[in-house]
């Protein structure tokens, strides 16, 4: 705390905002959460006559005001962007070092969902008079969080680690899959995929008959938990490259597996389309 109020209030509001951005990311980084709400303001700042635009920055937390005004020249033309993707373009801009953002239209969802909570009536409608109406759509609110239970497997299709390489195959075979969790006792231990079959093993000169699955197994799993917001899962396997993920409750058990195919039918084409292209890297 510091010794004058003003600074302490302003502290407080700046980080109440960008936790409602992380907790809209799904992902807790405020340091992300800072720059994706620099973006779009200025995106936004940049679109707004200049007078509107000054009312907007007077309506700021003092330090996010601050960062409003950076790089600011009042004596420039607003810019025409009439479309969502011309925006979307001003955003991504001024986020090359941020991989993690970037699907552009959720961050500006959730940037415009905080400003629609904290402005004043009277200013927001100040504000929605001078967008153009692709761009006002974008206030819309961010609908509601939808857990990885809501959409997961139940059904989970898994092995044992005493199970044979030659039998997982063959059950990776009649399921149509390249992967399966590995558990004992309802515990989620590993993952085997068509691939550690056939490297960890098949090129080692292991019989897949007589080796167990534990032999080729990855101990090292990524999984996540039946309460999270599918957006989190759809962020994982983008970062982690993989097709299917391992669902646990909190009490660390196994309780279903979600797929990109799970997760394409209910997040956005874009965020769909980045997860597609990060995980078509890997070969697993």
């Amino acid at each position: 705390m510091s010794r004058l109020a003003v600074l302490d209030s302003t502290i407080q509001k700046t980080h109440e905002w960008l936790k409602e951005i992380t907790d809209g990311l799904g992902f807790p980084n405020e340091r992300a959460a800072f720059a994706g709400l620099r973006a779009v303001l200025h995106a936004l700042r940049d679109r707004l006559p200049r007078e509107n635009a000054a009312e907007l920055g007077a309506q700021l937390p003092m330090l996010i005001r601050g960062m409003y005004y950076e790089g600011w020249d009042p004596s420039k033309e607003p810019n025409r962007a009439r479309h969502q993707q011309e925006f979307f373009d001003l955003v991504s801009a001024e986020l090359k070092e941020h991989t993690e953002l970037r699907d552009a239209r959720r961050l500006t969802k959730i940037v415009f969902g905080v400003l629609a909570k904290h402005l004043s009536a009277g200013e927001k409608e100040k504000v929605l008079r001078t967008l153009p109406a692709e761009i006002r759509q974008l206030w819309v609110t961010e609908p509601p969080k939808v857990p990885v239970a809501a959409i997961m497997s139940k059904d989970v299709a898994w092995v044992g680690p005493d199970m044979s390489l030659q039998e997982a195959a063959q059950k990776m075979r009649a399921l149509d899959i390249g992967c399966l969790p590995v558990g004992k006792d309802d515990r989620l231990i590993g993952m085997v995929t068509d691939r550690d079959i056939a490297c960890r093993a098949v090129a080692e000169g292991e019989d897949p008959a007589k080796t167990p699955v534990s032999e080729a197994m990855s101990k090292g799993v990524i999984y996540c938990f039946d309460d999270q917001d599918i957006g989190e899962a759809s962020h994982l396997m983008e970062k982690k490259q993989i097709h299917r993920l391992p669902v646990l409750n909190r009490q660390k058990r196994m309780v279903g597996i979600v797929s990109l195919g799970d997760l394409g039918l209910h997040v956005s084409h874009e965020l769909t389309g980045e997860v597609v292209a990060a995980i078509s890297q890997h070969p697993a």
